[in-house]
């Protein structure tokens, strides 16, 4: 189980928010995580409780990804710092011996007591100096890439034009803001940051007319 500081955090603003990352910590797969999850709205009479809570327990969770993803890019250059190195300690190995070998230094074949080197020759390649349509049509091969241009489909949606085997969809998002005061108004407002519904609220599904 990993230590987040996210949940010392917490414990500062919610001990609910802090005993659910606790628990969620602790979980082993995705449907407990929901289950404990699903735990925030199950107390009767206490919306507002459920919201802060949701909202403290979503910001956590935004700074604690942010700063792992900060920490992985630096691992991540680290890494590609270390391999670079390593690759070029690797080809400099070889570009050594293929220079002692043109001076004649060591021939293609060189024994020591336990391995060998060889030098072999790789299968021809080929290197095109000039723009590839201004070889001869036998060599050279065109291929035609197709992309969708998923502006123009929506825009086409919108004017009422569905477009045979497409889809257009729109998804719902959550976002968390603070209260600017307390009026008592019991209108619930969850806006200000992309979270994950995967729900789709509005869907056409456009099939070829048989």
């Amino acid at each position: 189980m990993l230590n987040y500081l996210a949940q010392d955090s917490l414990s500062q603003l919610s001990m609910q928010a802090s005993a659910l990352w606790g628990n969620l910590s602790a979980a082993s797969t995705p449907e407990e995580e929901d289950a404990i999850l699903q735990t925030i709205w199950e107390t009767q009479g206490e919306q507002e409780k459920a919201i802060d809570t949701q909202a403290e327990l979503a910001d956590q969770l935004d700074a604690e990804l942010a700063a792992i993803k900060a920490r992985r890019k630096h691992l991540v250059e680290v890494h590609d710092i270390a391999i670079e190195r390593l690759e070029r300690w690797r080809n400099s190995l070889d570009a050594t011996v293929l220079r002692l070998n043109s001076f004649g230094t060591i021939p293609n074949k060189a024994v020591g007591r336990s391995r060998q080197i060889v030098i072999k020759e790789n299968p021809p390649s080929c290197e095109v100096q000039i723009n590839p349509q201004d070889l001869p049509e036998e060599y050279r091969t065109e291929k035609t890439t197709y992309t969708p241009n998923k502006r123009k489909i929506v825009a086409a949606w919108s004017r009422g034009v569905p477009v045979e085997g497409t889809t257009v969809f729109k998804k719902r998002k959550v976002e968390y803001q603070l209260v600017a005061r307390n009026t008592g108004d019991q209108t619930v407002a969850f806006s200000d940051r992309t979270a994950l519904t995967e729900e789709k609220t509005k869907k056409t599904r456009n099939q070829k007319s048989k």
